[in-house]
């Protein structure tokens, strides 16, 4: 993982805190390792979501997303109830 990637959460909660919002907000670095973590999974997600949406009908991109829908279908359904 690169260093950039790993220091998210920081730039995000320092330009946060130059809006005067949430000066006096020192992060743990143990939160701050759960947030990059947090922030790169959503992105990771996002890109992947917006990866399957541009290419529907690619039969490799199809059988991806099924495998997935497959995976997450019992979670799924728990969730549901």
């Amino acid at each position: 993982m690169s260093k950039a990637l790993m220091n998210i959460s920081k730039v995000l909660a320092e330009a946060s805190a130059k809006t005067g919002i949430t000066q006096n907000i020192k992060l743990d670095p143990d939160v701050q390792k759960k947030l990059n973590y947090e922030v790169m999974y959503k992105t990771l997600e996002g890109e992947v979501e917006k990866f399957i949406l541009e290419n529907t009908g690619n039969p490799l991109v199809d059988k991806f997303k099924d495998d997935i829908v497959q995976k997450f279908s019992y979670l799924i359904m728990k969730l549901q109830g």
